[in-house]
């Protein structure tokens, strides 16, 4: 499913080096940007928005809720 600006969306908790970096959660799409991924790809990346915070999660880390 594609992902658009202003959807309610879910997302996974978020672990580096077995410490909890960002728990799971529902949050809004503000903006979606392309960033390089490797030389010749690009990926989706949506900025979401939660109590004020704002971070960046890869569009297929995600899921539209209705």
């Amino acid at each position: 499913m594609k992902v658009h600006v202003g959807d309610r969306v879910s997302y996974k908790a978020e672990y580096s080096c077995g410490q909890l970096i960002r728990e799971a959660g529902v949050g809004k799409v503000v903006d979606i940007k392309k960033i390089p991924f490797t030389l010749r790809t690009q990926k989706d990346v949506a900025v979401i928005e939660q109590n004020g915070q704002q971070f960046e999660i890869i569009t297929n880390g995600i899921q539209v809720l209705k």
